[in-house]
C-alpha cells in the first residue's frame, strides 16, 4: 500500500476532513468483504459531507466526495462508485499543473519570496501547538535573514513578525517580548553564527 497518499504517515492527503476521516479510510481499506466495505464507503461519504458545506451548492458535490475519499485511500479503495472518480495519473497532473501555476505566481514580499509562503502553507497545518510555534519562530528566522539580505538593512523583529502574521492571515504570531531573533550580523551572508565567530576569534589570540 502506498503510505504517500494516506494517514499513516504524519501528513493528511486532505487536511480539511481531519484525522477521524482518514482514520475511518484506513479501517474501509481493511474490510475484507465487500457488502461490508461498501456500507462503510458510504457511511464515510455521508460524514465527509456533513463536514464539508461550502461545496455544497455544486451539481458535482457528489463526485467530489467520491474523488476525495478515493484520493484519500491511495486510489486502493475497492468499492462501487456511483460515479467516476479520479485516476492517480489524473490526480498526479492536476498537482503538477497546480505547483506550475504555484512557481508562477508572484510572492507578496519579493524580499521573502515563494519559498517563504510555502513554509507558512505547512507550518499553519501543524496540529501541536508547540511545533506550530517551533515552526512559526524558523520561519521567522529565515524572513529576517532574507529580508537583511534583499536590502542590506537592519530590520526590527517586531517587522518580521507583523509580516508572518499578515502572510499566515493571523494564524502565526510571536510575540517580540518573548521570542528572540539572532542579530543582523549573525544572518547577513557570508557570516558565520555567533558560535563560530567566538571559536574563530579564541583560535586568533
Amino acid at each position: 500500500m502506498n503510505k504517500s497518499y494516506h494517514g499513516t504517515t504524519e501528513d493528511l492527503v486532505l487536511p480539511e476532513y481531519g484525522r477521524n476521516v482518514q482514520n475511518m479510510v484506513e479501517h474501509c481499506l481493511a474490510i475484507k468483504d465487500r457488502e461490508e466495505r461498501q456500507q462503510c464507503a458510504e457511511t464515510i461519504i455521508k460524514i465527509m459531507s456533513s463536514i464539508t458545506t461550502a461545496d455544497r451548492a455544486r451539481e458535482d458535490f457528489e463526485q467530489v466526495l467520491w474523488d476525495h475519499l478515493y484520493i484519500m485511500s491511495g486510489f486502493e479503495l475497492d468499492v462501487d462508485f456511483p460515479c467516476e472518480v479520479t485516476t492517480k495519473e489524473e490526480y498526479t497532473a492536476d498537482i503538477e499543473r497546480k505547483l506550475d501555476n504555484d512557481h508562477q505566481r508572484r510572492p507578496k514580499y519579493r524580499h521573502y519570496g515563494r519559498n517563504i509562503e510555502r513554509m507558512i502553507a505547512i507550518a499553519v497545518q501543524e496540529e501541536d501547538e508547540e511545533k506550530r510555534q517551533e515552526s512559526a519562530k524558523e520561519i521567522a528566522v529565515q524572513m529576517k535573514r532574507d529580508y537583511i539580505n534583499w536590502n542590506k538593512d537592519t530590520v526590527a523583529n517586531a517587522r518580521i513578525f507583523a509580516d508572518l502574521y499578515e502572510l499566515s492571515e493571523g494564524q502565526l504570531y510571536l510575540d517580540e517580548m518573548i521570542v528572540q531573533l539572532p542579530e543582523a550580523n549573525d544572518l547577513r551572508e557570508g557570516n558565520g553564527s555567533a558560535s563560530q565567530r567566538k571559536s574563530h576569534n579564541k583560535r586568533k589570540r
